[in-house]
């Protein structure tokens, strides 16, 4: 069975991903890294006036966030 983790800010799910998946390394950290890089890109994105994501930068991340989701995809399962 799965436990619910609430949080109801996105600094707070990256805070409970880091608690309950990093830190107990049910997750390598590199997730948490990606994680961190994902929500800093996100703030600038929403928040800077002329903040823009170079093509190639983005295109670097694709392979690691389809990574990191079919890894949390098998743990999710694993769980069940």
């Amino acid at each position: 069975m799965l436990n619910v983790i609430d949080s109801q800010t996105h600094s707070g799910q990256r805070t409970q991903f880091s608690r309950h998946f990093i830190k107990t390394r049910k997750l390598d950290k590199k997730y948490g890294k990606l994680l961190v890089q994902l929500y800093d890109w996100r703030q600038q994105g929403d928040y800077e006036n002329l903040f823009d994501f170079s093509k190639e930068a983005v295109i670097q991340l694709i392979e690691p966030v389809k990574e990191m989701l079919d890894t949390i995809d098998n743990e999710i399962k694993n769980s069940l």
